[in-house]
């Protein structure tokens, strides 16, 4: 056996086969608009779990929500040596700060979660992008709630025909707060449900804004039937304000969320939110990671399934009281 080893040892090299080359050592800068994010920490969660498998060094920085913190981050994570950036910004129209101290160091950047404007993603050919089709996401948030209205009457509680409806929203700017809400309501309107918008209230996708908005509509006496809010973490703070002020089950509105989190999966699963839409941090992290590997190790980009060679966007997927059991547990 032995000798029959060295033989094949022997073999191979003459042949030049070999053992399958190391991956390149590198390392991944990441920037993110707030690390406090949900949905933000569990992408970041997830790529630092994909590179520590090949033992890719990782470093993350928050921004706090200013993008002078974020463009100061960028060039401090340059200069301790990233090889690549992973940029979720803070204002996507603001990215020549990032983009020329990149394209200086000759350095690729894949934004995700936020897209930058088209002008400024096609300026440098490493620039790339990650993320998800919010127009998918508020439209499948209107097919949630559409359908959960035509089969349960008694959400029209004054039974006037009429739904009431009440939106929160992101932060302002934020291409996913603008379409979620057009393409939701719209959504709801082309499957001929008779609305009626009872007003809307920023929250910057944060759970207390949500919770002190809610509170406040519930003091106002302000009548909702239908409340549709553009992330998970705002529906959880709604519930909550429902909860605290003790309105029952029946008296409350409807309400809807988007991005499919542990918590938003959990709300679903105890009656308290009628629905959301799974945006799966999961495909998009490793997404990012295959991306940055690959830009990396100047692997072929095609199989990455990335549009016009620069982008991708995952797919979302509608969670609602029939399928949430099959998403328990991710």
């Amino acid at each position: 056996m032995k000798k029959l080893a060295i033989l094949c040892a022997l073999a191979l090299s003459l042949s030049g086969c070999s053992a399958a080359p190391s991956k390149k050592t590198y390392s991944i800068g990441v920037a993110v608009y707030d690390g406090s994010d949900t949905f933000i920490s569990s992408i970041c969660d997830t790529l630092s779990s994909e590179a520590e498998k090949d033992g890719i060094h990782v470093s993350i920085t928050d921004a706090g929500r200013s993008q002078l913190n974020e463009n100061d981050q960028v060039n401090d994570l340059i200069d301790d040596g990233a090889d690549i950036l992973c940029i979720n910004l803070v204002d996507r129209s603001a990215t020549s700060t990032i983009i020329n101290a990149a394209m200086d160091k000759n350095i690729p950047v894949i934004f995700f979660n936020r897209e930058p404007v088209q002008s400024d993603l096609t300026r440098w050919e490493k620039l790339y992008y990650v993320g998800a089709d919010a127009e998918e996401s508020g439209r499948l948030q209107g097919q949630i709630a559409a359908n959960w209205l035509a089969t349960h009457p008694e959400a029209d509680r004054n039974q006037d025909g009429i739904i009431q409806y009440y939106i929160l929203e992101g932060e302002p700017g934020h291409q996913d707060t603008i379409i979620r809400s057009e393409t939701a309501v719209s959504t709801l309107d082309e499957a001929g449900i008779s609305l009626e918008k009872a007003g809307y209230a920023i929250c910057d996708w944060q759970r207390d804004e949500a919770y002190d908005k809610t509170s406040q509509l519930i003091k106002d006496g302000t009548y909702i039937e239908l409340l549709l809010c553009n992330n998970d973490e705002m529906a959880a703070g709604a519930v909550q304000a429902y909860d605290d002020a003790g309105i029952s089950m029946d008296m409350r509105p409807a309400i809807a969320g988007i991005d499919g989190t542990k918590e938003g999966i959990s709300l679903v699963n105890s009656g308290k939110i009628i629905g959301t839409v799974y945006n799966n941090y999961k495909d998009q992290a490793e997404k990012i990671y295959q991306l940055a590997d690959a830009l990396m190790n100047n692997k072929s980009l095609q199989d990455l399934n990335l549009q016009d060679g620069h982008s991708y966007y995952s797919s979302y997927q509608k969670i609602t009281p029939d399928n949430v059991s099959s998403f328990l547990g991710q």
